[in-house]
C-alpha cells in the first residue's frame, strides 16, 4: 500500500490524531517493525534475550528501544466464540498528559499540533513521567539515561509525510489526519461495527479519557478487552507539579529537594522546603529533622538515604536497607 501522504497539510501547526481500528488490523505487525526501522532502535540479537510467550507478541512490553508493540488478547465474544482483541501499546498523547504536568524539566511537553514528545537533550531521566503515566507508556533507556516514548514521528510530519507506521500499515487500520476528520472517521466506522459489535466503543474523543488521547482507537470489545482502563486517572505522583514551582527558583535544589521529597513523601512522612539544605560543592542535601541529620544524594538512578540518629547509622540505597 502506498504511503498517505500529507501534502498542503499543515501537521505541526494544527492539532492532528491518529487512528487505530482494531476491527481491520490482521496483526501483522508491520507498524512495529517499521517503527524500530524508522527510529533506528535497536533489538537484541540472541532469541534468549526475548521472554518466551505463548501469544503472537514479542516484545511482551515496551521498553526504552520499543516505543510500540501490538497486544493479542484471547476472549470468548457475544456469540460464544473465541475472539482477538488486539490492542496497541503506545503513547495515547493525552490532551491532559500527567507525563507532562510531572515532568521538572520540560522535556516531556506538548507540541503546537496536540502530540507529546519527550526532548532527549532535556531529559535527566528521573522517570517521573512513566510513574505518572496511566497507561505505562514511557519507559527508561539504560543506554542514553534518558526516558523515551513514541513521538508520533514528528520529523515526517515537518516534511508532508505521516508517521512511519501508518505508511506502512496494509488493511488500513491506521489513518493520519486533522483531529476533526480523524474523530469523524472514528465514528463513523463505529457505526458499522456495531450491529456485529455491541460492545465497540471509540476511546479517546474530545472530553473523554484524559480529556481526549490524540491516539483515537475503534475497539470492537471494549476498552478492557483490548488493555486499556475504561476511566484511566493520572497518577497521584502528578501532585509533584506543585512543589515544583516553589523551589524552581533555587537552580539544581529544585530538582534534588523534589527528589527527596517525593522519596519521603512515598513514606507517609510530612516535610517543607525549609527542612532541607543543599551542598553545591559535595552535591549533598541535607535535611535537617531536629533529631538527627539526613543525607540524600540523588545521582539520577539511585536516592541514598544516610541517617545518624543518638549514634546509629543507617543508609537507603533506592528504599532497601543496609546497616
Amino acid at each position: 500500500m502506498a504511503e498517505k501522504t500529507l501534502k498542503n497539510v499543515d501537521m505541526v501547526h494544527q492539532e492532528i490524531s491518529m487512528l487505530f481500528d482494531a476491527s481491520k488490523c490482521t496483526g501483522c505487525k508491520g507498524c512495529q517493525t517499521i517503527c524500530k526501522s524508522w527510529n533506528q532502535l535497536p533489538s537484541p540479537l540472541d532469541v534468549r534475550e526475548y521472554e518466551f510467550s505463548t501469544t503472537w507478541e514479542n516484545p511482551k512490553v515496551n521498553d526504552g528501544d520499543t516505543w510500540l508493540h501490538m497486544s493479542f488478547n484471547e476472549i470468548e465474544d457475544k456469540t460464544g466464540k473465541v475472539a482477538l482483541a488486539i490492542g496497541r501499546e503506545a503513547c495515547k498523547h493525552c490532551t491532559n498528559a500527567p507525563c507532562v504536568s510531572a515532568c521538572p524539566t520540560g522535556a516531556c511537553h506538548h507540541e503546537e499540533n496536540g502530540s507529546v514528545v519527550i526532548d532527549e537533550k532535556q531529559c535527566i531521566g528521573c522517570k517521573y513521567c512513566a510513574a505518572a503515566c496511566p497507561f505505562e507508556v514511557p519507559k527508561y533507556r539504560p543506554r542514553t539515561h534518558t526516558t523515551q516514548k513514541c513521538w508520533f514521528c514528528q520529523n515526517r510530519l515537518a516534511n508532508g509525510r505521516t508517521p512511519a507506521c501508518v505508511g506502512t500499515c496494509p488493511s488500513g487500520a491506521l489513518w493520519f489526519g486533522p483531529r476533526k476528520e480523524v474523530v469523524a472517521l472514528a465514528k463513523e466506522r463505529l457505526l458499522k461495527i456495531k450491529p456485529t459489535h455491541p460492545d465497540a466503543i471509540v476511546y479517546g474523543l474530545d472530553g473523554a479519557e484524559m480529556g481526549g488521547t490524540h491516539l483515537v482507537m475503534v475497539l470492537p470489545y471494549g476498552a478492557e478487552n483490548h488493555g486499556l482502563p475504561k476511566d484511566p486517572k493520572p497518577s497521584i505522583f502528578t501532585q509533584i507539579e506543585r512543589v515544583i514551582p516553589a523551589v524552581a527558583g533555587i537552580g539544581f535544589l529544585g530538582i534534588a529537594g523534589v527528589s527527596a521529597l517525593s522519596f519521603i513523601g512515598g513514606r507517609g512522612d510530612t516535610h517543607t522546603v525549609d527542612t532541607f539544605s543543599y551542598d553545591e560543592k559535595a552535591g549533598i542535601t541535607y535535611e535537617d529533622e531536629g533529631h538527627g541529620r539526613h543525607e540524600r544524594v540523588y545521582d539520577g538512578d539511585v536516592l541514598r538515604s544516610h541517617h545518624e540518629h543518638d549514634g546509629d547509622v543507617r543508609v537507603e540505597v533506592s528504599g532497601k536497607e543496609e546497616q
